[in-house]
């Protein structure tokens, strides 16, 4: 007697999660507040009203030193909205990575490559992703790099805490 047996799947899964540590290398992660609607995992957000208090999404005014952090998937407990996306509330608690590695959500229009410099998208529906330098959208440099290509809409990337060190020769 003989059985069926399913052997190829017609869906894959990303290599991580946005807003997941990418290794468990050294980083730092430090409790902010979310200042409005908007934030999700593996987003970039910036300085809130409260300095060192709160963390809002990016608007067209952001510059790289409003940069805060990377928001990380810890301990915040969200669901998926009816569209699939998992928002995080106004006012709740939430892990900001300062420095280390992390699986960030791209823009579409980012080609990342190794060791390129990563941007924070300041401005339109995709404000507080990341991309690259070739993409025109409005955007600042959060002293980063990628560390892989983009795959389903994520890429990982090292955050450095001070200045960036150069390891690329790609120009802005």
């Amino acid at each position: 007697m003989s059985m069926a047996v399913q052997t190829s799947y017609g869906f894959g899964f990303p290599k991580g999660v946005a807003g997941g540590l990418y290794d468990l290398s050294a980083h730092e992660v430090s409790t902010r507040q979310a200042e409005g609607d908007g934030i999700s995992f593996g987003m970039g957000v910036v300085v809130g009203t409260n300095k060192g208090i709160d963390v809002a999404v990016p608007t067209s005014a952001a510059t790289s030193e409003d940069f805060e952090g990377v928001v990380v998937h810890n301990s915040v407990m969200v669901e998926m909205d009816m569209d699939g996306k998992a928002f995080i509330g106004s006012r709740r608690t939430i892990g900001c990575l300062h420095h280390g590695k992390v699986w960030v959500k791209t823009g579409a229009s980012a080609v990342p490559e190794y060791k390129e410099k990563v941007y924070m998208i300041t401005s339109g529906d995709e404000a507080g992703y990341f991309t690259t330098s070739n993409d025109t959208a409005s955007k600042v440099e959060v002293g980063a790099v990628f560390l892989g290509e983009t795959d389903n809409g994520i890429a990982n990337a090292e955050f450095y805490s001070g200045t960036l060190p150069v390891v690329s020769n790609k120009e802005a």
